[in-house]
Formats: structure tokens, sequence, C-alpha cells
């Protein structure tokens, strides 16, 4: 069978079980480029799943070197690649994995950069716009990842409950996540008083009624630097600030999983375990008030 129908098989079958549009869009994007590079510059026309050796992956993994691209963007189409051949092998399309036999491509793991306590505090004391203040707050309580704080719809938020609902987050997993008394009050004057009634996103501007993760990250860049801090901090950035304020105060890894969303088939017997007062009592111990 020729590469391209394979391809659009494998893609069908991503969807079929629910992989995320994000994770769809990046495996389709390379696979088609790779599928582009076999034709064009070693087959000279449809390549076939049988013509293909591990020297043409090996030539391929090159060709992405030469173009520049970094070694973690590299290491992404080895995944890709390696997820594809397993799917071929496993769908009876071939016998071996080619893809298996690729070398791992080394990382520099960069610094994480995050925020103490006190830093956070002096970020948020900055910040002059008000559904900025309340956006870069709500990461700052409960690591929200910036997609899942940008798509919060007024619903979300229930004060009474005193929870965030993220609906669908990363892996589609929906997860509640509950508010301490700080955050629940930036919130609910955050809704009194500044928020675009007419959109039903809980985070809206005036203009256009909602918030993108391009605008609050430039926002986050102008204000980390208006504090005096690191001016590459992002949305991201605080989420992993909470987390590591979070292990500060000493709360369990399992409960920081859950809240941070990390749920996957290695952690979910920890998640079992992990009980909603657990998750109350551990943001509980977080306050980012400026001291008189």
């Amino acid at each position: 069978m020729d590469l391209s129908r394979l391809t659009e098989i494998f893609i069908e079958f991503l969807d079929d079980k629910d992989s995320s549009p994000h994770t769809i869009r990046n495996y389709k994007g390379t696979l088609n480029d790779f599928t582009r590079y076999i034709e064009e510059e070693i087959f000279n026309g449809i390549a076939m799943l049988d013509n293909i050796t591990i020297e043409h992956l090996q030539e391929y993994m090159s060709y992405r070197k030469r173009k520049g691209n970094s070694g973690k963007t590299r290491a992404n189409v080895l995944v890709t690649l390696r997820s594809f051949w397993n799917f071929l092998v496993k769908r009876g399309f071939t016998q071996i994995n080619l893809a298996d036999q690729l070398d791992n491509i080394h990382i520099q793991k960069k610094e994480r950069i995050y925020l103490t306590i006190e830093e956070m505090k002096d970020f948020l004391s900055v910040i002059d716009k008000p559904v900025i203040h309340a956006a870069c707050a709500t990461i700052c309580f409960t690591g929200l990842r910036v997609s899942e704080l940008c798509n919060l719809k007024l619903d979300d938020v229930n004060f009474e409950r005193n929870e965030i609902t993220v609906v669908c987050g990363k892996g589609k997993k929906d997860r509640i996540i509950p508010m301490n008394n700080e955050i629940r009050q930036i919130l609910m004057k955050y809704k009194k008083k500044f928020r675009n009634n007419k959109s039903d996103n809980f985070f809206s501007t005036m203009n256009s009624g909602k918030l993108t993760h391009q605008y609050l990250n430039s926002c986050i860049h102008a204000y980390s630097e208006k504090a005096g801090l690191n001016p590459k901090l992002s949305a991201h950035c605080l989420r992993h600030s909470f987390a590591s304020a979070l292990v500060a105060k000493n709360c369990p890894i399992s409960v920081l999983q859950r809240l941070l969303g990390h749920a996957d088939l290695k952690s979910s017997s920890i998640y079992l375990h992990t009980v909603q007062s657990q998750l109350i009592e551990s943001v509980n111990t977080l306050s980012l008030k400026k001291r008189s």
C-alpha cells in the first residue's frame, strides 16, 4: 500500500481514539512532509511501504536537521514516525518496525523559568489591566494551561461551590479545580466590575469578547519586565510557578498531578486515591496577598 493512503488510515485511527486536535494536526503535518520528501527526493513517484528502508528514514531525519530543525523538533518527528510504524506493525501492514531502529536524539534540557511566591506577588502587583490580572492570578492559583484558561466559559466558574471546571482539557478529560478564598475574591471582583457581559467567555476583553493566548503572553512579557523579573516569563511559566509553590508547601505529588491534569495510564491508579478534600487543602495553602 502507498504511504499517502497509510497516513490517511493512521490519522483516521487517531481521530477515532479521540486524540487531541493538536496531536492529530502535528502528526498529519509531519507524515505529509515525510511522504512528500520520500516521493520527491527518493522515488520520484508514489512511495510504497514495502520499498521504504531504514536508510530512507535516516535520510529524512538528516534532511530535517539540514533544514535547521532543533533537537526538540526532530525528537518530535521521531516520536511521530515511531507511532506511525507501531500502528503499521500492529495492523499487519508490515512486520518490521523501521522507526524503532532510528537513534534517539539528545535534547539539551533548558532551565525552567518559574517564580517564587514572593515574585508572584510582585508580578501580580504591577498588572493594571483587570482581565490580565484576573487571568494571571487564576493561573498562579490553579495551574490552568493557557488554552484551558482562554476557553473557560462563564458557567465553568462556580462561586457557590468554589470550583473551576475545566471542560475537555488536554487528553479530552474534564477536571474540577477548587478555588481558595483569595482567587475567589479576585474573580468575583473581575466578573462584577470589569468583565465584558456580551461574551460567554469568562475572560473576555471589551473589544473582542475573548482572551487569546498570544495577547495574554505578550502582556505577561511586558509586566514581568516592569516588575524586574525574567522577560521570558509566559503563561506556562506561571503554571510551573503554581506547581513549584505547592511542592514547597509539601503538596503530595499525586494531588499535584490531579490539579495539573497530568492524567495518563501510569498515574491513573494514583488519581483514584486522591479525594477532593486533598485538592482543597493544598490549594488553600497558597496566598499571594502583598504585606502592608
